[in-house]
């Protein structure tokens, strides 16, 4: 019986850790908010800016019709992050397949596991 109390307090330490850590933050938000992935990379929106000012600042380097496919996808499939927020968004060939990465530091991962992100796409 211990046992088993003993175990689940563990868990619901981790669990508590976690969320500490991590936090428990919506996707969408209305407050505006660096992306914690932007402020590790140096690059985050300027205090006030909210994350699609952000993003529509940074799609503004880009081409037209680039912009409109980065904002079509919106967001990075390796790292989870909106498109922008970390500068203007990557564009790599992936099986031939125009795929939007936020940053340089995916490119390996995106192209180590080209199916498991292509997939992530499609089902958005």
């Amino acid at each position: 019986m211990f046992g088993e109390n003993r175990n689940l307090l563990v868990l619901w330490a981790v669990v508590g850790l976690l969320l500490g850590f991590y936090g428990c933050r919506p996707s969408t938000t209305s407050e505006p908010r660096p992306s914690v992935e932007a402020e590790a990379h140096g690059n985050h929106p300027d205090a006030g800016q909210s994350d699609m000012d952000a993003m529509h600042a940074q799609l503004a380097k880009l081409s037209p019709e680039d912009a409109a496919s980065a904002e079509k996808q919106h967001v990075c499939p390796v790292s989870g992050e909106m498109l922008g927020l970390m500068g203007p968004p990557v564009k790599v060939d992936v099986q031939g397949t125009q795929v939007w990465i936020c940053c340089d530091d995916c490119r390996e991962q995106l192209l180590a596991e080209p199916e498991q992100y292509l997939a992530k796409l499609r089902a958005e």
